[in-house]
């Protein structure tokens, strides 16, 4: 019960430092304006203007301190999604805030390209890979097709759709 409160006090905080911000940051696709997504206890913020990235990193910043809460810088990633072209590192506060053209979350790659062709390669890949190191068990006589039909699906199958959602 504890760690369950203590979660929503911080799911609630994240929260309010995001509202804080709001006026700062967001894009809009269509009639929505989507302003960040959290993803247990870190965050991503959405910009539609590069020039704006700065200002939201540091009213971000500012907000979370006022929650007793510190931004992770080294953890801190530019992104700009959409575009070929890896954005310029930021410097906010003496901190240098790195722009990557991907990174891996909860087991997905996302792309700036917009593109899922390398995460399903890479599922591919880390399947075939399974797949491979189990070639003792697909050729052992003594499991039966059903046997290995099961195997098959619970360790490769498994590992190719993970995240496939996301």
């Amino acid at each position: 019960m504890y760690a369950g409160s203590s979660c929503l006090q911080y799911c609630n905080r994240l929260d309010s430092i995001q509202f804080s911000c709001a006026g700062t940051m967001g894009t809009t696709v269509g009639f929505s304006k989507f302003m960040d997504q959290d993803y247990a206890d870190n965050a991503v913020l959405f910009s539609d203007c590069p020039s704006k990235w700065p200002h939201i990193l540091s009213s971000f910043d500012e907000a979370a301190h006022t929650m007793g809460l510190n931004t992770s810088w080294s953890k801190t990633k530019i992104q700009n999604l959409g575009h070929v072209v890896t954005p310029a590192s930021v410097q906010l506060q003496g901190h240098i805030v790195e722009s990557t053209d991907h990174f891996t979350y909860l087991s997905s790659d996302i792309h700036s390209s917009e593109r899922s062709t390398p995460e399903i390669l890479r599922c591919i890949g880390l399947a075939s890979n399974i797949f491979g190191r189990l070639t003792n068990v697909w050729k052992r006589a003594g499991l039966s097709l059903q046997m290995k039909i099961w195997l098959y699906n619970a360790f490769v199958i498994s590992i190719l759709l993970y995240g496939s959602d996301t």
